[in-house]
């Protein structure tokens, strides 16, 4: 039978205690690591509570930038002019038909005034009446002034010789200028083109009567387009108008016409405010040689409008739209503001603000629903890196 050595029972009786020591404290330290970490979760929820919350913000900027605007209109001749006769008369030449290309000066439609024609005659004898008669009164009048002279005839008688000359000499220049004028409505018989362009409407046809004048129940012979340069006449907005100015180019989108688009210049504006449809009437010119653009299309014209530089620009993110109204959320000293906006046009990402703010303020863009009127808040501007975490 072995026996322990009292060394060995030594050894033993000394370590038994601390293996029991380092027992109890594992187990302590196991029920108490927990609670440990439930205390630190506990003050971090509290402290992340107490924290004001962490918002990005935007500044207010003046509108410095261009903006696009594209309005309709309608393609029209340079000018266009309905064609009326001068004189009576019946079509005896047509010239011309719709989609003929004229210049200026170009005979349109030849009239035949028979009654003219014989008025014209009827003057001209007249003329030669007038001239004899004059011829005599003028023989007349040298004799009665020799007479004169010579005592034979008294200065009454005289004065009568002369008065009656005189009568004849202005018969003879009043037949003269009826000649004159018949000869020039007879010139009217031909029907010129005033302008270089394209017949667009015929009425007459050969043999036709036509009466002179526009009369309200009168026709027009004909109508010419001068389509070589055109013009697009457009509604300018209000708020566009005061930066609409001749000389200014644009784009014109015709889709008719094909996809490229031709450029215009604005030659001039009403230079007064429709008051019924707030608009700015303004008129551009396009250059047409090739006669691709028709009068009468359809158009889209782009501007390129310079910016003034009064009106502030806010992001459309930083809106807040609730039952009072569209709202900003502003950061001042830290603290939110709720501010009511007056909104004007809308650019997608931008919308152009009218009241309510100024440049320079900072606004919370993307502001959360719980955001409110005092609220103290962390400002990070956006755009400048992350928001600082609380040590």
């Amino acid at each position: 039978m072995m026996t322990t050595h009292p060394t060995a029972r030594l050894r033993q009786g000394r370590v038994l205690p601390i293996v029991l020591v380092l027992v109890f404290g594992g187990m302590l330290a196991a029920g108490a690591l927990p609670r440990i970490a439930q205390s630190r979760a506990r003050d971090t929820e509290r402290e992340q509570v107490n924290a004001a919350p962490t918002v990005f913000t935007e500044k207010v900027r003046k509108d410095t930038t261009s903006t696009p605007l594209e309005l309709p209109g309608s393609v029209t001749g340079l000018h266009e002019t309905p064609i009326f006769a001068r004189a009576n008369g019946f079509v005896r030449a047509l010239r011309v038909d719709i989609g003929s290309v004229v210049r200026t000066g170009d005979t349109l439609l030849v009239l035949d005034m028979p009654e003219v024609r014989e008025q014209a005659m009827q003057a001209a004898a007249v003329v030669e009446q007038t001239e004899a008669s004059a011829a005599l009164a003028r023989t007349s009048l040298r004799r009665w002034q020799q007479l004169a002279q010579q005592g034979v005839v008294t200065p009454q008688e005289l004065d009568e010789r002369q008065a009656q000359a005189n009568v004849t000499e202005a018969n003879l220049r009043a037949a003269r200028a009826n000649v004159a004028n018949l000869r020039e409505v007879l010139r009217f018989g031909a029907v010129l083109a005033p302008f270089s362009g394209v017949v667009t409407s015929r009425t007459v046809d050969l043999g036709a009567l036509v009466v002179a004048g526009a009369a309200a129940a009168a026709r027009p012979l004909l109508t010419l387009v001068q389509t070589d340069t055109v013009r697009v006449m457009l509604n300018v907005p209000q708020s566009a108008a005061a930066r609409v100015r001749a000389g200014m180019r644009a784009r014109v989108l015709v889709r008719d016409a094909g996809d490229a688009s031709v450029a215009g210049t604005v030659v001039r504006t009403a230079g007064a405010i429709d008051p019924v449809t707030r608009t700015l009437l303004t008129e551009l010119h396009i250059p047409n040689r090739a006669r691709t653009l028709l009068p009468g299309m359809y158009a889209q014209v782009q501007f390129t409008v310079p910016s003034t530089g009064a009106s502030l620009r806010i992001p459309a993110i930083a809106l807040i739209v609730r039952g009072e109204g569209t709202l900003v959320a502003r950061v001042e000293n830290d603290t939110v503001q709720l501010v009511p906006v007056t909104l004007g046009r809308d650019f997608g990402t931008s919308v152009e603000v009218l009241d309510g703010v100024k440049a320079g303020d900072a606004l919370v863009v993307n502001p959360p629903e719980s955001l409110s009127d005092g609220l103290r808040v962390r400002a990070v501007a956006r755009g400048g890196g992350k928001a600082p975490t609380k040590p």
